[in-house]
């Protein structure tokens, strides 16, 4: 594997890192908006109907209308804080479900890195062995080659072909 296909594979983790985390991201701000939005969409509706209540009350007996109304507002501060609890509880969880999958991409990146070096060892030691093979088959070949020029040469002196 070159450096091209490693930067490739680089680039494609790096990617979807990068992707899953803005995705992430945008999801978390979506659902507290969500959440956010709901909440002041039904805090102004327990409001507008508490004041409605208030006003009947108020006009029927007003230390009874006063009890009524700390009642209703503390219902109204606990189920806004058990919601903000519920998407906290969310954000974490998704958080950790990123946090768990960024560490699934590191192993695998280091796992091919790991693969790839292994690799590059193993093509440079057959790269040797072959570079030998090679040297060591050119003498053979030219020791063969050479031998019978050699004995013709040898020949052609004793029989005074040439000079």
């Amino acid at each position: 594997m070159d450096a091209e296909s490693l930067a490739q594979i680089q680039q494609i983790v790096t990617n979807a890192v990068t992707g899953t985390e803005d995705r992430l991201r945008t999801e978390i701000a979506v659902a507290v908006s969500g959440t956010e939005d709901r909440l002041r969409t039904e805090i102004a509706a327990t409001a507008s109907g508490t004041e409605d209540r208030l006003r009947t009350e108020i006009a029927a007996a007003a230390s009874h209308t006063e009890d009524g109304l700390r009642s209703e507002m503390q219902g109204i501060r606990e189920e806004f804080g058990e919601k903000i609890e519920a998407a906290e509880r969310h954000a974490g969880a998704l958080f950790e479900e990123t946090l768990h999958r960024i560490d699934l991409i590191v192993e695998g990146h280091q796992s091919l890195r790991a693969q790839i070096s292994g690799l590059d060892q193993k093509i440079d030691h057959v790269s040797v062995e072959l570079q030998s093979l090679i040297k060591l088959s050119y003498r053979e070949l030219h020791d063969h080659v050479e031998t019978p020029e050699q004995r013709v040469t040898l020949i052609e002196k004793r029989l005074r072909l040439t000079n």
